[in-house]
């Protein structure tokens, strides 16, 4: 029993040294290859920074070069965490502007058309309205014309019938006075005493050169009084047919100048509506344009890299830090 504890003894202190001295051994070659998995895995990260101008991942590389390797997988895993959660902010403020931006660029080009449909429609109303205005001028200036013509016809018509009248007058009396001394002179030659002493030949023929004189004068008296009353009914026909002539072409024209008044009126109530229209698109287009301006900050990068070149570099790194940490695992 003493030999075999003895043995024992010698045995165990043996066996023990041996294996310790082999756990050391072992500690120290998982330490060793931990050290390069780490010092590879913190190089490729380093490399993967310079290459992509990365300083995140550069300072990742150099603080976890002091740190122990189970916390170094641990800062690898968290970096990849923050750009994958990176990643998807990104990918929806992408989404996000994409669809507000394609919604408001395409609501600024309906706008824009419509706001240059109205835009033409006021033009045209404004021009339609300038010319029936033109249109309603020229009308009533010619009215004007007709009415003052019409008065100085009137005019000349009433002085001619002056004219006539007192020559109808004059003329008549004068027939009338002729005709008057005719049967005085006849009663006289032909059957009337005379004072004056003389013989039958001779008053015969002394009557009738006087009632020859007579006669003509008379005659002549009566032609001047037919020609001017023909000249007259002439120029009162004439007169008649130019006045039915211009009243005609005067309601003509007044019939043209209210159809004139009637089309502007409904014009400048189309335009109404038209240039309130044109108010609320513009109002409408403004603020899809502020919009823009207000998105443009938040959507748009004012220098590269763009969100594709960006999204590269971060897939680069996410990529490049799982390659890490397959080499630390």
């Amino acid at each position: 029993m003493t030999a075999l504890s003895s043995a024992t003894a010698i045995l165990q202190k043996k066996f023990a040294s041996l294996l310790e001295a082999g756990v050391h051994s072992t500690v120290r070659r998982a330490v060793s290859v931990n050290d390069a998995q780490k010092i590879k895995a913190l190089r490729l990260i380093q490399q993967l920074g310079q290459r992509l101008h990365s300083t995140a991942m550069i300072s990742l590389a150099y603080r976890a070069s002091a740190d122990p390797f189970a916390k170094v997988r641990g800062m690898v895993q968290d970096m990849i965490e923050k750009l994958m959660q990176e990643a998807a902010e990104a990918a929806d403020q992408k989404a996000f502007c994409d669809e507000e931006q394609g919604k408001s660029i395409k609501s600024k080009e309906e706008k824009d058309m419509s706001l240059a449909k109205t835009t033409a429609r006021i033009e045209k109303a404004q021009s339609a309205i300038a010319t029936l205005s033109e249109q309603k001028t020229l009308l009533s200036k010619e009215v004007a014309n007709l009415d003052s013509e019409m008065k100085e016809a009137t005019d000349i018509r009433a002085g001619e019938k002056a004219v006539f009248d007192k020559t109808e007058k004059d003329l008549s009396e004068s027939v009338d006075a002729c005709g008057a001394a005719i049967q005085v002179l006849r009663d006289y030659y032909e059957g009337g005493s005379s004072l004056m002493q003389v013989s039958s030949g001779a008053k015969t023929q002394g009557g009738g050169g006087i009632l020859n004189v007579l006669d003509y004068a008379a005659s002549d008296f009566s032609k001047q009084l037919s020609d001017i009353r023909v000249a007259e009914r002439e120029a009162v026909d004439k007169f008649d047919s130019m006045a039915l002539e211009s009243k005609q072409l005067r309601a003509v024209k007044e019939v043209e100048i209210k159809s004139k008044v009637s089309e502007m009126k409904s014009l400048k109530t189309a335009l109404a509506d038209y240039n309130e229209d044109k108010d609320g698109v513009s109002s409408e287009l403004q603020a899809v344009v502020d919009y823009l301006a207000e998105l443009k900050p938040k959507c748009e990068a004012e220098a590269p890299p763009s969100y594709a070149e960006k999204k590269a570099a971060r897939d680069a790194e996410i990529q490049g830090l799982k390659e890490a940490l397959q080499i630390l695992e």
